[in-house]
């Protein structure tokens, strides 16, 4: 009974319906499956691009930072540079007793000042 059922108009119809209904909701599944696939990879792309544009103004920020410290490591340095001459042309002009005792000349002058 079964089999002449199948085998009938109606029950290809049926089997048909159920064939194809079968068919919608696989159909249906993987639709939204790879609408949200899409969708996480988009969010994944957003989330990476923002993170890179973060990175990059991180980058652009330590370079400056880097290049505003070269700058005053430079001007320490040429302080450096000329407090060093400034104390050789002070030792040159200046006549130091090799004994190290003080002088009376010098005594006078530490005295005014």
């Amino acid at each position: 009974m079964l089999w002449r059922l199948l085998t009938s108009r109606i029950g290809f119809a049926a089997v048909l319906c159920a064939a194809l209904w079968g068919w919608h909701l696989y159909d249906k599944r993987q639709a939204v499956a790879g609408a949200r696939e899409g969708l996480v990879q988009e969010f994944e792309l957003t989330a990476v691009q923002t993170e890179l544009d973060a990175m990059r103004r991180r980058m652009a920020a330590a370079e400056e930072a880097n290049q505003a410290l070269r700058e005053k490591v430079q001007a320490a340095t040429g302080e450096a540079l000329r407090f060093a001459a400034e104390l050789e042309a002070y030792e040159r002009e200046t006549q130091v007793n090799p004994e190290g005792v003080v002088d009376s000349g010098l005594l006078e002058r530490l005295r005014a000042n």
